[in-house]
């Protein structure tokens, strides 16, 4: 053999490593060899090796707490100690990389011995999760877990075969983040009047939205009128749009499919909503409007360089803390435009079923949920803690839940427009259903697409309507409609579709 043809000694290691672990059923040898082909030995081992490995240990006295990293871990490890003062255990905090956390976690729940007693999750994985899930009322009381004190519409989260199997850890929800000092600027409201013919205000539509981020985009003066993800998370933004036209039309917006689970994307609305995000695409950065990470964007908004951003609530979080933004103190947060409250993502936790220790993880999740060491955690600096408030109490004290903002009064602006955005009689929650990440994987690919123009805005739906079909057909249809129907029964008793 050549030498220029000899795989790196690292590489002979993983892969030694990758087929001497025992897979316990939870995955063919032949698939976890090919992954490794395609990304690699060591990425491989890093997503899956801790997981198949760990089929084989015992549990132990402890309670073993997985969280994605970076967003909370840092966090929740300094609130180890007092909790193990408060209740004799010891936890471990295990962290895993973001994009990993459907398939390190739907491994660990199927295997034999519980990787995470307890663990952090995206609500709409439920419907893959939730079998190996354990319902929360069968280890404890919702009393236990202040449920009463979360929010409507995360109440409304995390129901798997109707029963509750998860509680909130963080709030995601759309909320508009703006510039003081460009939208309350003197000059900058009468030229916006002279041009569109109504006063400058926060966007309450998408015709004012569309036309706000027109007139700031300056890109002679390196400024944009807004921005939003069009990447990995282009989901929450294109359902964005999508539900905010179905509103206006007057239909149930974000109805992905019919009774009969065949999809409701190729159509009029579905035309537009594609149109409107393409177009809101070019009043942000050139070199990245057709691919902007949401890391990416966040700081964008933090150097100074956008107007306003229609996005979760770390936005004006961060954008408030002057130690990283060159924003703060000027800027305040609205309503997103239309009159849909949208909540994607989030993040929840469970109790895995496959748990030893169910009593262990229930009372630190007990814990986390009493209000003074949850407002902490959204208390601390953006660096710290990406957590986003979801207690009615968070926003009923908003000096404590954010002592950073509240001599600037921001504090209080921030909670009275969340207030006001849970309190809206009409909201969109994410699906929960089985294969819900193969629909959204459809949505996140063939989106962009249309985008960057390969392919028009009909031949994107058809294609995610086609790939809808095949993952309700894997799933089965039966099963699938009778998810759906449970979601859709949600929606209409809470009155969101009315």
């Amino acid at each position: 053999m050549h030498l220029l043809n000899r795989r790196p000694k690292t590489v002979e290691r993983d892969l030694d490593v990758l087929s001497s672990i025992d897979t316990k059923g939870l995955i063919s040898r032949r698939e976890l060899m090919r992954r490794s082909a395609l990304f690699g030995a060591a990425a491989t081992l890093s997503t899956f090796g801790g997981v198949l490995s760990a089929a084989g240990q015992e549990a132990s006295g402890k309670v073993t707490v997985g969280l994605d990293s970076g967003a909370f871990t840092p966090i929740l490890k300094t609130f180890a100690p007092e909790f193990k003062a408060a209740s004799g255990i010891d936890v471990d905090f295990a962290s895993y990389p973001l994009g990993n956390m459907y398939d390190q976690n739907l491994l660990a729940l199927r295997q034999g011995t519980a990787r995470f007693d307890v663990f952090n999750f995206w609500p709409n994985f439920v419907g893959d999760f939730g079998p190996f899930l354990t319902p929360l009322d069968e280890v404890g009381t919702l009393d236990e877990l202040n449920f009463s004190d979360i929010a409507k519409p995360f109440q409304q989260l995390n129901i798997y075969e109707n029963k509750i199997v998860g509680v909130m850890i963080d709030g995601d929800m759309f909320i508009n983040t703006y510039r003081t000092d460009l939208f309350e600027n003197e000059q900058e409201m009468a030229t916006f009047k002279a041009k569109y013919g109504y006063d400058l205000a926060p966007p309450k539509g998408y015709k004012e939205y569309r036309d706000t981020a027109e007139f700031f985009t300056r890109p002679d003066q390196n400024l944009y009128g807004h921005v939003e993800v069009t990447s990995f998370f282009v989901y929450a933004f294109f359902i964005n749009q999508l539900v905010q036209l179905g509103s206006e039309k007057g239909v149930r917006y974000g109805e992905l499919f019919d009774e009969q689970m065949k999809p409701k994307l190729v159509n009029e609305i579905g035309e537009e909503a594609i149109r409107r995000y393409t177009e809101m695409s070019t009043f942000m950065p050139k070199d990245l409007a057709q691919a902007m990470p949401w890391d990416v964007g966040r700081q964008i908004f933090f150097d100074g360089r956008v107007a306003q951003a229609n996005w979760w609530t770390d936005m004006p979080k961060g954008a408030a803390d002057p130690k990283i933004s060159k924003v703060a103190g000027k800027i305040k947060c609205a309503r997103s435009f239309g009159d849909v409250t949208i909540l994607p993502y989030g993040r929840a936790m469970g109790i895995a079923a496959n748990s030893k220790n169910k009593e262990g993880a229930f009372k630190v999740i007990a814990w986390m949920q009493q209000s003074a060491n949850a407002n902490r955690w959204v208390a601390e600096t953006f660096e710290q803690s990406l957590m986003d408030p979801w207690r009615n109490s968070m926003f009923d004290d908003p000096k404590s839940t954010f002592p950073l903002q509240s001599e600037s009064g921001f504090a209080d602006n921030f909670a009275s427009v969340s207030k006001e955005l849970l309190a809206a009689p009409k909201a969109y929650l994410d699906i929960s259903i089985p294969g819900t990440n193969r629909y959204l994987s459809s949505i996140m690919q063939h989106v962009p697409r249309a985008i960057t123009g390969q392919a028009t805005a009909k031949e994107a739906l058809e294609a995610m309507a086609a790939e809808f079909e095949e993952t309700t057909e894997t799933y089965g249809r039966d099963r699938q409609i009778a998810h759906y129907d449970e979601y859709r029964q949600r929606m209409i008793k809470q009155g969101y579709w009315s």
